[in-house]
This record gives C-alpha cells, sequence and structure tokens, in this order.
C-alpha cells in the first residue's frame, strides 16, 4: 500500500480544497426549480414529504466531488455558503434551506418581532428559535447498521403503524436512505471516472480505497477502520447539507474507533503508521473545508476524545495519542478537542494533554465525567447512556445516540433583570408579557429581598420559557429531519421525527451569563444595604440610575472592597454557593415541547460582551456597559489566581448545570515553556474541586498588542475566544481589543 504521505500532501491538499470552496455557494438554480416544480404539482404534500423531496433532488442531481489529494469522500454541491457553521437559520444559500424559504407562515417574522427587542435591550441574546447548531449524528447506528440497515427497521416497523402522521415519518425514512445509497454509490463512480486519467501512484490508491469504500460504506456497515472514520466525517457533512441543521459534533473518536482500529492491525489491513496519518487527514479537514479568513465565530466543529465507555472503563489508546500528536505537530486551528476525564484516566492522557496544553494551541476544553454523568443521571438519564456523552460547538454537551438537546439558542442576563426588579417602570418586559413582579421596596432585610429577587427570575425565565415552546413547536412544520431522526435511538420505535420528541432524551438548555456579576451585585446589596448600611435602598438606586456620575469614590469602594466571587471569604462563598443552587432551580424543570425539560448552563459564547451595552451599572461597582463576567469566572478585574477561583468550586454541586458550567483560564506565554506536568496538576485539581468544564487559554500580551498595529506580522495567531478558537487577526476590533485586555490583566 502506498503512504499516504500528509506532510508531502498537506499543502496541495489545502490548496485543492480552498479551490473548490472558494467558488461556494454555487449555482443550484436548475435543482431549486425542480423543488419549485414539485411543490407546485403537490402544494399539500406534508413538510416530511417535502423534506423528502430536498434529499431527492440533492442525491441524484447535485455534483459530487472527490478530491485528489483527500482519502476521504464527503462532498456534494448543495448551493451551502463555505463558512456554514451551522443552521440554515434565517435560511441561507442551499437546497437544504428550501424548505424554509418557502414557508408563508410568517413564523420567522414573528420569532424575530418578539425577540428582536428583548436582545436590544440586552434580556436576551438569541438568533434561533431552537438549537439550529450543535448537533450528532447517529455515528453508531450507521457504522452498526448501515442505511440499507436502518431502511429494514423503518420498514418493519412501517408494517405495525397506522397512524397517518407515523406512517408519513417512517415513509419519509425510508425515502432518506433510499436518497443516501444513491448518493454514496454516485462517489464510488466519480472516484472511478478520475482514475482513469490518474497517473500517481499515490493518488491512484487512494481513488481506488475510495471507489471500494463508497461501493458498501455507510450502505452498509463499516468494516475496516477506513469506512469507520470515513462514516464521521460523511454523516457530519452530509448531514450539514441536507438537513438545515448544524452538526457541530463529529463524536467520541478515540472510544468508537478502536475495535476497527485493533480489528484492522491484527489482520495486516492497516499499520499504526498508515492509521495515524488518516487520524491526521481527518483531523485538517476542518481547517481545510473552512475559510479561515473569515471565521471570526469559529468553526462550529469539536471532536471528543477520553473520558469513559458505556461499562465506565477509562478510554485511552493509539487514536487518542493520534489525534493529540495531531495537533501537536500541525497546529491545527480546529477541530476544536475536547478532552474528557473520567475516573481511572491513566497518567499517560494526562500527561498527552497538559503537553497539548503546554503548547499553546489553545483548542482546547476538559471535561470533568464525574460532574457531568451525575448531572445527566439526576435528569433522568440512565447511566450507560449518561456515559456516552460527546459535546460539542463550544461546550455544549449531548447524549450520543440517543438525545436531541436544544443547547446553545438564549442567553440569560440576570444582572439585567435584577436591574429591571429594581426601575420596573423602565421596562416594557412585565406588561409585554403580563406579569407582575414583586417590587422590591421596602425589604425588611436582605432574606426578604433576596427571596423577592428569585421569585421575580422565576417569573421572568417562565415566559421567556412560554414563548421558546411556541416557537419549538413550529419547528416540525418549519425544518423536520428524518434524515437525522432515523440515525437516533426512539425515533423510528415511536415513528416521530425529533422535531417532535422521538428520541429518547429530549433535553432544552438556557444559558446564564454573567453568573459572576450578579453575585457580585447581590453581595454588595446585602453588604452595604443590609449588613453594613452604608448605603441607603433609595442611594444605591440613584448611584444605579446616574451611572455613579459624581461618585466615584463610593463606587470604588462597592468595587474594590466589597468582597467578590472568587475569593476565599466566608459570606460572600456561602452566597454564592446559595444562588448556585437556586439558579438552578430557576432555569431547570420546565417542559419543552419535545417531552423533555430544561437543563442549566452556566456559559455564554460571546453574550458577556454581547449582552453588556444596555445593561446599566450594577450594584457590584460595574459602570453601565462595562463586560459582565465570563462563564462562571470571577469579574475580569477582580485580583485572584487560578489556584484561587478552581478552589472557589470545591462547594458548589456543579451537577445541576448539565449543560456546562464553563471556567475559562488564561495563563500567560512563560508558563508555555513549563512542564506539562503544570498543565496536568490544574486538571487534576479541576476534578478535585468538582469542576465542570474549563478551557485553556495561552496568552502572550505583547504580541497580541502588536497583532493589534501589525496584523500582517500575525496571520497564524491563535487565541481561545469564548469556547471556541480562531485567528486573532480574523475577529472584529472590539473582541481583540477585549481578549487584549485580559492577556495585559494576566500579564500585570
Amino acid at each position: 500500500m502506498h503512504t499516504l504521505r500528509f506532510a508531502d500532501e498537506y499543502d496541495a491538499f489545502m490548496e485543492e480544497l480552498d479551490a473548490h470552496y472558494r467558488r461556494f455557494p454555487a449555482d443550484v438554480s436548475r435543482q431549486e426549480r425542480m423543488l419549485d416544480d414539485k411543490l407546485k404539482a403537490f402544494p399539500q404534500a406534508s413538510p416530511l414529504k417535502k423534506k423528502t423531496w430536498i434529499y431527492q433532488v440533492i442525491a441524484s442531481e447535485c455534483e459530487v466531488k472527490v478530491f485528489r489529494h483527500c482519502p476521504f469522500y464527503f462532498e456534494v454541491v448543495t448551493g451551502r455558503i463555505r463558512n456554514s457553521v451551522g443552521a440554515a437559520y434565517p435560511p441561507i444559500p442551499g437546497l437544504d434551506s428550501w424548505l424554509m424559504r418557502t414557508d408563508r407562515s410568517g413564523f420567522l417574522e414573528k420569532f424575530q418581532g418578539w425577540a428582536g427587542p428583548y436582545m436590544e435591550e440586552d434580556i436576551i441574546d438569541s438568533t434561533m428559535y431552537m438549537d439550529c447548531a450543535h448537533h450528532a449524528m447517529g455515528v453508531e447506528a450507521v457504522l452498526k447498521h448501515g442505511f440499507a440497515g436502518i431502511k429494514r427497521a423503518a420498514e418493519e416497523k412501517l408494517c405495525h403503524v397506522t397512524e397517518a402522521q407515523g406512517r408519513d415519518f417512517l415513509e419519509s425514512v425510508i425515502a432518506a436512505q433510499d436518497s443516501l445509497i444513491t448518493l454514496t454509490k454516485r462517489f464510488a463512480k466519480k472516484a472511478e471516472e478520475i482514475l482513469e486519467n490518474e497517473a500517481c501512484p499515490e493518488v491512484r490508491e487512494r481513488l481506488m480505497r475510495i471507489s471500494r469504500g463508497a461501493q458498501k460504506c455507510p450502505v452498509y456497515p463499516a468494516e475496516t477502520f477506513y469506512e469507520a472514520l470515513n462514516t464521521f466525517w460523511y454523516l457530519r457533512e452530509i448531514g450539514n447539507s441536507f438537513e438545515s441543521l448544524g452538526f457541530a459534533i463529529l463524536g467520541h473518536i478515540d472510544r468508537i474507533l478502536e475495535k476497527y482500529y485493533t480489528r484492522d492491525l491484527e489482520a495486516g489491513i492497516i499499520t499504526r503508521e498508515e492509521a495515524k496519518e488518516l487520524i491526521t487527514w481527518f483531523v485538517a479537514l476542518t481547517d481545510a473545508r473552512w475559510d479561515l479568513g473569515d471565521t471570526p465565530y469559529g468553526t462550529n466543529t469539536s471532536l471528543n476524545i477520553g473520558g469513559c465507555d458505556a461499562e465506565g472503563k477509562p478510554v485511552f489508546n493509539d487514536i487518542t495519542r493520534f489525534v493529540i500528536e495531531a495537533y501537536l505537530e500541525y497546529r491545527f486551528v480546529n477541530q476544536k478537542l475536547q478532552a474528557r476525564f473520567s475516573k481511572g484516566a491513566p497518567d499517560a492522557y494526562y500527561s498527552l494533554v497538559g503537553k497539548l496544553a503546554a503548547s499553546g494551541t489553545n483548542v482546547l476544553s476538559v471535561f470533568n465525567d464525574e460532574v457531568l454523568i451525575k448531572g445527566f443521571m439526576d435528569k433522568g438519564k440512565e447511566l450507560q447512556d449518561a456515559r456516552l456523552y460527546v459535546s460539542g460547538g463550544c461546550q455544549e454537551p449531548v447524549l450520543a445516540n440517543t438525545e436531541f438537546g436544544s443547547r446553545a439558542f438564549c442567553y440569560l442576563n440576570p444582572s439585567k433583570y435584577l436591574l429591571m426588579m429594581i426601575f420596573p417602570g423602565q421596562y416594557a418586559f412585565f406588561e409585554q408579557e403580563r406579569i407582575v413582579p414583586i417590587s422590591l421596596e421596602w425589604c425588611r432585610d436582605f432574606e426578604e429581598f433576596y427571596a423577592r429577587v428569585f421569585y421575580n427570575l422565576k417569573l421572568i425565565v417562565n415566559a421567556v420559557t412560554w414563548h421558546y415552546n411556541e416557537f419549538e413547536s413550529f419547528w416540525k412544520y418549519y425544518n423536520p429531519c428524518p434524515l437525522y431522526s432515523s440515525t437516533i435511538e426512539g425515533c423510528i420505535e415511536k415513528a416521530r421525527d425529533v422535531s417532535e420528541g422521538g428520541a429518547k432524551y429530549n433535553g432544552n438548555t438556557f444559558a446564564v451569563s454573567g453568573i459572576g456579576t450578579f453575585i457580585d451585585s447581590m453581595y454588595a446589596i446585602y453588604k452595604s444595604v443590609f449588613a453594613d448600611k452604608k448605603i441607603s435602598w433609595e442611594a444605591m438606586k440613584e448611584l444605579l440610575a446616574t451611572n455613579f456620575e459624581g461618585e466615584e469614590q463610593i463606587r470604588l469602594w462597592l468595587k474594590n472592597k466589597v468582597a467578590k466571587y472568587g475569593k476565599d471569604e466566608d459570606e460572600i462563598k456561602e452566597l454564592t454557593k446559595r444562588i448556585y443552587d437556586d439558579m438552578s432551580v430557576i432555569v431547570s424543570g420546565m417542559p419543552n415541547t419535545r417531552g423533555g425539560q430544561y437543563e442549566a448552563a452556566l456559559w455564554s459564547f460571546y453574550g458577556y460582551e454581547w449582552l453588556k451595552a444596555k445593561t446599566g451599572a450594577t450594584p457590584d461597582g460595574r459602570k453601565g456597559g462595562e463586560s459582565l463576567s465570563r462563564g462562571i469566572n470571577p469579574a475580569e478585574d477582580v485580583n485572584t489566581t487560578i489556584a484561587q477561583m478552581v478552589h472557589s468550586l470545591a462547594d458548589i454541586d456543579l451537577s445541576k448545570y448539565p449543560g456546562t458550567a464553563v471556567m475559562y483560564f488564561e495563563m500567560p506565554l512563560t508558563l508555555a515553556g513549563c512542564d506539562e506536568k503544570v498543565f496536568e496538576s490544574l486538571i487534576r485539581y479541576f476534578q478535585k474541586c468538582g469542576g465542570n468544564v474549563f478551557d485553556f487559554d495561552i496568552v502572550d500580551a505583547a504580541a497580541l498588542e502588536d497583532a493589534l498595529k501589525n496584523p500582517h506580522r500575525h496571520q497564524n495567531l491563535v487565541v481561545r475566544v469564548c469556547g471556541y478558537s480562531a485567528r486573532f487577526v480574523t475577529l472584529d476590533r472590539e473582541m481583540q481589543i477585549e481578549i487584549v485586555n485580559r492577556a495585559k490583566r494576566i500579564a500585570g
């Protein structure tokens, strides 16, 4: 077998993919007219039936592309834009969005009409009516059964279903599998066509492998390491091209692929070196697929390693090593690498991940299995299913093969809600939502104040939930997903699409932004108004209303002398634990429209910046318009260490936040030259203190400042923004300045 020679072909590989994707979005007007003609002929067809038309047209009429310098087959030209990082919502170019574009119900306008004014006021941040972007195809079902096996299961179920809606769904699943079978065989034919004029022996070997693979997989179950690995990327790209959903999560690659790798190795089908080359090609695909010069919010693609299997046994093998070594050797910007750590993880795994963190590649998130798995189980999920979670986008978790999780679509701003309670007459929200908050005036003590605040918080969150449930209930008409559903456990069994609650598990998540700012504000009121009585309630209101104008001394006292979240002081630690516990209740437990419930999360993507402009002065001394705290970090200007930050979590039960509670670590560049044991120890300490998820970011303040002035000198400078990695020079100016300020605080 000819060696794949990734290092020798990398430049040609990048150039070939760039040349192809540079012409995106491609013209698919002919195919779109075919769909329009179908609609004219069958205007009363169900949404599921219309979706099958999309599958059929893409599978039979769209160009398939096989690359000479890539060992995998996956690319079908559907009119997508190049940097399609997730959902086609609002509808964007591409045949997958055709059903959305033909909607005449006014749904889009209704959602934007409700959410838009609240986004303007920083009450919420939300551009999606449900999470259209952070999902995982059921890879293991396809590896085990193939499209042909899934089709048989749907046909067998159809024989026992008489209800019209269930039959409609199952027929659409069968049509989806037929379309995928047609499409996959076209890849085999395309590879054979290119072979006729190919002279390079390495490329010929690659094309023959593609032809052999596409003739059988994923139509039938995968048998080899190569077939299984290709299926991961194939399903992700086909999902993005067919479903108008974003499949950000590639999957738990080292756990799933180990048996294929071991079997091929023992049979002499593949060598260790060839397997490592294939893994490197696979990891490289995201950077090649996207235009990294135009991705200010990342590629929305993640890869999972480590953790445990369904029986709780630690996952660490050659594939784990190959993945990490690929990042170390080639310094890929993407995919984001999500490293799970479970009880019993070997020292070698800690060491390798520590080495990657110390390298300053800034692509890494670390997940604590013990906390997350408990959180999933507390929400009624079975242990074996909970152990198989994956995560993607930023850090959004979902149970592989069994769950549709709507995770990252609405960010809540409790600091703003506190201000709305303090100045209720200034906001139309309460009247528009027909809720009457309890006044915060004339509270006898802090206990009464606290109770009123959390009562009002519940009213606000419930009002927001009611609307999102209404919007989510329209999903089954706007964009059902029978292809995706066919890979998720429960859907064929129930004869229901994921949009109708077909999946075994159906969670939603509201992410709470700026929890540190909210805790500091509540403590500042406790300390200054109720405990020490240094400021009257009326005076506090006046300070906030005037943005502390003319009161810099008292503002600085609130900011610097009143204890802050992240500090090792008993009173604020007690309040912090209480708020974490109560906030998890506020944003959890409400039912959604798919038979599941809402689950709590404490992370904010870039919400700590997006939600700041109209969030006025807060009682902690923060002036209006300044940044909120990130994730579960203390406020940015709180003078604390990483060790103190982690230790502050020790008394908090973060399993109450199964949607993840993320801490972000900036570390000065000088540490990047340290032994990786510094980072290994931090991972272990984070686990010991009960942390949930954290990100590493190695920062060089001087380099970042120079990149602001001379971007041409720093084209490959990669930073971790807030759950995703990006080249610094691609970020907008405000985002760059915010990251530079972070680095200067760490360096100073």
